[in-house]
């Protein structure tokens, strides 16, 4: 029975740690228009001058401050994160199946017949080398669903649930 009770105890702790772990690597809290520095602003309206902003959060990550303007252009979903200087830093935006790479498509239709795709997004992440553009896809068939990563040339990089 101690031998239990030490087994359950030392589980809980490495959930514990492993969860503080995580609060410490990515943090984001909802902010107001007044909490994001000006250039953000500034950059975001110059970049997407006819998109409705839905709303502001401050992120941190490795000890970074990130801004991020959650906005909706037309169809368009679009999440852009910024670093405090206004450059960009990632962005997120909401496309047509269609639009997706035709690798893309046709993994998705062969790998998972029934499965319909609610959402697609492309990503860009910026990088000292240059854009990283990517694909995610949340698709669902009845109560299953699956969320798949495509790296820019539409091959999978990443299944989850």
């Amino acid at each position: 029975m101690n031998f239990t009770y030490s087994l359950a105890r030392i589980a809980l702790m490495a959930i514990a740690g492993s969860m503080m772990s995580l609060s410490v690597t990515a943090q984001e809290s909802k902010v107001t228009a007044k909490d994001v520095p000006a250039a953000v602003i500034a950059a975001f309206k110059s970049s997407y001058p006819t998109a409705t902003i839905k709303g502001y959060a401050r992120e941190k990550e490795n000890g970074k401050t990130f801004y991020e303007i959650e906005s909706k252009d037309g169809d368009t979903g679009r999440d852009v994160l910024y670093n405090p200087d206004g450059s960009v830093a990632e962005g997120e935006e909401t496309l047509a199946v269609s639009d997706l790479p035709a690798a893309a498509q046709e993994l998705i239709h062969s790998k998972y017949p029934g499965f319909v795709v609610s959402k697609a997004e492309k990503t860009t992440d910026k990088t000292a080398q240059g854009d990283k553009v990517g694909y995610e896809v949340i698709a669902k068939h009845g109560s299953k669903r699956i969320t798949l990563e495509f790296d820019g040339d539409g091959k999978l990089k990443r299944r989850g649930k």
